[in-house]
């Protein structure tokens, strides 16, 4: 074995110091506090020197490892230990400053309407905290409304400054970490803007316009002739030019459950894929094989900063030129001594990359790719081959046709296997999801790309020489590729067990019930109730939520199907995303109250929507009736509406709330939405049993303090409020703190302490919140 493993890191020295460099990397993050950036560099640089003056060439592996371990270790303090951030986590929450430093334009940021650019600071100023910080920091600036990119210089701002909120839900996307990982330290809200003086970084800011200006130009080229589709003009524009905000969501769920999300949006498959195909076309053009291959490198660079300089291109335009280096040298070249090398520049430039899931998937499934295809197409070969008895002279055309066709097939099914098990464990721990669909899916959508892509190439040939009859033929062929793709993906996609999600961890066998409370901004709530192994929704959230939280922490927590949702009134932030629900996970059971949708209410509201698309789906509740969702004699669980009454017309929405006590075992929860003073009078009046353990609210609209008599009333053991800070309508009501501080109860606020988590037991309860504050721990009354 070690005979072996000598042998195979002489034969590929790179890809051994490449796979040292990554360990190095994870030590320096696991043991940063441990062990300082100085002493990664003084080990370096012993080991290093020993082995220079001893011949020992093993000896550079351990030095990888620590020279590695330096600059990571020294790229960490840049960011994530910088001052700035320091001060702004202190403050929790956005500071007034001045900042003096150059900018860039980021044009991937600007679905919002406002123009963002990168700002390298010199200088940044805040009165509050008394910093003057000349640290150099990269922050990402919102620049003022209707301002354009002002072009390249050294710019003095005015503003605000703050972090990305950091995410307390579950598998949701960390704004925060990916911001660091990328080297942003913070962002900045520009109120104004003054150019103090030109820099030395013109022409490169004119180089990213220009790619800018001729990404627009493809896209618009692409799609010329195809204004009456403009879905599938959305996903051609994705599969070339990485434009992937512009495409349907349902289109890019078909390509994610089907295990084809690399071809639908710029991947190094693309990269790949217009390499060979510049390739072909350079030598059918005569050139020289060595010309040919450094044309074509240039190609595929060239493409990689138009598509906006992706990581994913960037990575696989390095491969290539890597990888077509040494026979541009008439140099032998290795995959996976190439690979190696590839991975190695990319982590000197930045050894955050190690980190992200696209780099992981990119090396690995490439890596395993080439080492596990061989062996799974030498068992395939013995089905591709001719009879064995028939001389191969003798063979038919059809005969001869179909064994290429097998082993055309076997061929690809090898590579897609090699690859689908490959990034199996990185897509079980990153995302927790399953594909088995994905080796046959990749087998069909691969060749459709490669067509596609093709096809992109010409109709761009044909603009170039302003053959416009010629490209508008070739943009409709481009169409139809793009619809045989999306109807490839979705049908791979709906087959049984196509895809799943998988829990990381097994379920608590002791744990009845598990609620936790979701963390959404701007006054959207959506709640989550594990039940053994059945799911149940109490609001949704919008659609943005859905996207950003909701759909990655169920599948974070391998929720396949959702058993039911409560709606509690037709409030976008609220049920906005209901009908996402329905086509992700199942029909659930849906139910809301006899009073929704109210008759105010427009044709274009959710559940007014749902009323006429699919009406047997709702169900409504009236006042005292119970849901059971758990018979379990041991913890039986029901919920109980306690408003509105048939008697409540209101056309204010948050006065016509669904609320509900929900009875779990020995507990009771309260759950209230965005009811108010109005409903909390109500419910005092009716005369019902409003005691609760748990108290759940939102924020009404209008009414920013609730009834201190109906908080006497429910008596409350513990208190959870989702709040946004940000927004005087949704924050934490004063009132509401101060009783609770009088009574001596728990109250968490998702704003300030993250999501909140009930754990249900037969004679415990605990409540814990994501950021990290005591928990509480209630017993029975």
């Amino acid at each position: 074995m070690c005979a072996m493993l000598r042998s195979w890191t002489r034969a590929n020295p790179l890809m051994a110091l490449a796979l040292m460099a990554a360990g190095g990397i994870l030590g320096a993050e696991m043991t940063a506090a441990a062990l300082p950036a100085a002493w990664c560099a003084a080990l370096a640089a012993a080991v290093l020197a020993l082995a220079l003056s001893s011949g020992r060439s093993w000896l550079l592996l351990p030095g990888a490892a620590l020279v590695f371990a330096f600059i990571h270790s020294t790229r960490t303090a840049e960011t994530f230990g910088h001052p700035l951030r320091q001060v702004l986590q202190k403050a929790d929450k956005p500071l007034p400053a001045t900042i003096l430093g150059s900018l860039l334009p980021d044009f991937d940021t600007t679905g919002d309407g406002r123009a963002h650019a990168l700002c390298t600071t010199e200088e940044i100023k805040i009165p509050e905290g008394g910093l003057v910080c000349r640290q150099t920091a990269v922050l990402l600036v919102r620049l003022p409304p209707g301002a354009r990119f002002p072009g390249a210089g050294v710019f003095e701002l005015r503003g605000e400054v703050y972090l990305p909120r950091a995410s307390s839900n579950p598998g949701a996307f960390d704004a925060q970490e990916y911001a660091l990982r990328s080297g942003r330290v913070a962002r900045f809200e520009a109120e104004t803007l003054r150019r103090v003086a030109d820099n030395h970084e013109t022409p490169w800011c004119a180089f990213l316009e220009a790619a800018e200006h001729c990404r627009r130009w493809i896209g618009a080229k692409l799609t010329q002739d195809l204004e009456d589709d403009p879905e599938t003009a959305a996903v051609i524009r994705a599969m070339a030019l990485g434009v992937s905000a512009e495409a349907d969501d349902g289109i890019e769920d078909a390509f994610r459950n089907s295990g084809t999300l690399h071809v639908f949006a710029v991947s190094g498959l693309h990269v790949a894929l217009l390499g060979l195909i510049a390739l072909a076309l350079l030598r059918q053009l005569g050139l020289r094989r060595d010309l040919s291959l450094w044309l074509m490198t240039g190609i595929v660079f060239a493409y990689a900063f138009i598509t906006g300089w992706r990581p994913s291109a960037a990575r696989a335009a390095l491969m290539v030129a890597v990888f077509v280096g040494a026979p541009a040298l008439d140099r032998e070249s290795s995959l996976q001594n190439s690979l190696g090398g590839a991975g190695l520049l990319l982590l000197a430039a930045d050894t955050h990359q190690l980190f992200m899931p696209g780099f992981q998937l990119s090396f690995v499934v490439l890596w395993l790719s080439v080492i596990g295809s061989a062996p799974l197409l030498e068992r395939l070969l013995p089905f591709t081959r001719l009879d064995p008895f028939l001389p191969p002279q003798l063979a038919s055309f059809r005969q001869r046709a179909s064994s290429q066709l097998r082993r055309w097939f076997a061929a690809n099914v090898s590579v897609s296997t090699a690859a689908w098990l490959g990034s199996l464990p990185f897509i079980l721990g990153h995302f927790q999801s399953v594909t088995p669909v994905a080796v046959i899916a990749n087998c069909v959508l691969v060749p459709l790309s490669f067509l596609c892509l093709g096809a992109t190439c010409l109709s761009l040939c044909a603009s170039v020489l302003h053959l416009t009859g010629v490209q508008i033929i070739l943009n409709n062929a481009n169409w139809a590729l793009a619809k045989a793709m999306v109807a490839s993906a979705a049908w791979f996609a709906g087959l049984p067990g196509a895809s799943f999600h998988l829990q990381p961890q097994m379920p608590r066998n002791d744990t009845p019930a598990m609620w936790r409370v979701l963390e959404l901004p701007h006054g959207a709530a959506a709640n989550h109730l594990r039940i053994a192994d059945r799911h149940w929704l109490l609001d949704t959230g919008d659609e943005k939520g859905f996207r950003r939280v909701l759909r990655p922490y169920l599948r974070f927590n391998g929720v396949n199907s959702v058993s039911g949702v409560f709606l509690s009134h037709n409030d976008a932030a609220h049920v906005g995303a209901v009908e996402k629900i329905v086509d992700a996970f199942g029909p659930p059971r849906i139910f809301t109250s006899t009073q929704e949708p109210g008759g105010s209410d427009s044709s274009l509201s959710t559940l007014r929507r749902m009323m006429d698309s699919r009406p047997a789906m709702l169900h409504k509740l009236r006042v005292d009736e119970r849901v059971v969702l758990s018979d379990d004699p041991a913890f039986i669980i029901t919920a109980q509406v306690l408003h509105p009454s048939q008697e409540i017309q209101n056309a204010r929405g948050d006065d016509r709330a669904m609320v509900l006590m929900l009875h779990l075992g020995a507990w009771r929860v309260l759950w209230m939405s965005d009811a108010g003073w109005l409903t909390e009078k109500t419910l005092v009046s009716s005369g019902a049993d409003l005691r609760c353990d748990v108290l759940i609210r939102s924020q009404h609209e209008h009414d920013l303090a609730p009834a201190t008599e109906f908080l006497l009333h429910a008596a409350p053991r513990v208190i959870i409020c989702g709040s946004d800070a940000r927004q005087p309508e949704a924050r934490l009501p004063g009132s509401l703190v101060r009783h609770a501080g009088a009574h001596h109860i728990p109250l968490f606020d998702t704003w300030s302490d993250g999501s909140v988590e009930l754990r249900f037991h037969k004679n415990e309860l605990h409540v814990t919140a994501a950021r990290g504050r005591d928990p509480a721990v209630l017993l029975p009354r």
